[in-house]
């Protein structure tokens, strides 16, 4: 059985083979550039506004925590019973004790210059001084006396403990009213504070916005000016495009048993009929060295070249 094999040349333009050596050249050049280091920040960093947040929020923790045990007190205040050991006595009348000795030592004296002798002198006139009657009288004046006396500082006692209680709770409302107002008044300064640490701080933030533009920018122009040279190697690649390939193909055949020479002798054939069909013989053997005729001659196309009729030339005038 016969075997067959084809071989086929494509001829490329020569300005295309120029053009493809000049684009090898500089993307060899471009892609040999030892690698580059970016030596600017990237990142911007806090800006000075921030610092300052952030110190006086770490110096400012804890700042709620006098109005907390301000209105704990408050409250404690509020939430306690005057019945509390020392507590009324905290709020009863600091000179009670003198108004209850006060009214024995009235009522004493009461007693001893006016009761006690109007009795003696009654039972004296009567002529039973020193009876038993009289001894009877003395006694109940000294009863009633002392019940009268008592009476009065029970009431005086009494009195006092109802205004110390009603001085209590009135105490007691305003610590509790005292309470709300000081938790208020933590929770208006903590947000205060927040408002002007916020502020302070979304100003560093612009600027630090503002700086990480600048830094974005500044690598991106970096990153243009390094890859520059790359760049105009892919422009440059898309100029040219890709031309169709044209060409003479060479076709060798070879069947079982031919000898060596034969294959030979054929491919020399072979290879002087090409040269014969590009005019390379004149009529007594190789030509002499002279012009090489070119596809485009002057302009126009050269019907000399053998490669005038094929399609890739079909738009060169």
């Amino acid at each position: 059985m016969a075997t067959q094999t084809t071989q086929t040349q494509t001829i490329l333009p020569a300005w295309y083979t120029q053009y493809a050596q000049d684009l090898l050249g500089r993307a060899s050049a471009a892609t040999s550039q030892p690698y580059q280091r970016y030596e600017a920040a990237r990142i911007a960093g806090f800006q000075p506004e921030q610092e300052q947040a952030f110190d006086l929020f770490q110096q400012g923790m804890g700042s709620y925590q006098p109005y907390v045990n301000a209105a704990t007190e408050a409250v404690n205040r509020g939430t306690g019973s005057f019945t509390d050991p020392g507590v009324a006595g905290r709020y009863m009348n600091p000179y009670i004790q003198s108004v209850i000795s006060g009214i024995g030592s009235t009522a004493a004296r009461n007693l001893s210059e006016n009761i006690l002798p109007q009795i003696n002198r009654t039972f004296v006139g009567g002529g039973t001084f020193g009876g038993s009657r009289s001894a009877e009288f003395t006694q109940r004046a000294i009863r009633d006396t002392q019940a009268q006396a008592l009476s009065k500082q029970m009431e005086a006692m009494a009195d006092a403990y109802k205004s110390g209680a009603d001085l209590y709770g009135t105490e007691a409302s305003r610590a509790l009213t005292g309470a709300q107002q000081y938790s208020q008044l933590g929770e208006t300064a903590q947000n205060q504070r927040l408002r002007e640490l916020t502020g302070l701080e979304s100003i560093g933030a612009k600027r630090q916005e503002l700086g990480q533009k600048s830094a974005d920018l500044a690598y991106e122009d970096f990153q243009r000016q390094r890859d520059f040279p790359l760049t105009q190697v892919q422009q440059f690649a898309g100029i040219g495009g890709t031309p169709s390939p044209s060409g003479s193909g060479t076709a060798i055949r070879t069947e079982p048993g031919t000898s060596g020479f034969a294959s030979a002798l054929g491919t020399a054939a072979t290879v002087a009929g090409t040269i014969g069909a590009l005019g390379g013989f004149g009529k007594k053997g190789f030509k002499d060295g002279g012009e090489i005729e070119r596809p485009v001659k002057n302009g126009k196309r050269n019907i000399k070249h053998p490669m005038h009729g094929l399609g890739w030339l079909k738009d060169v005038r």
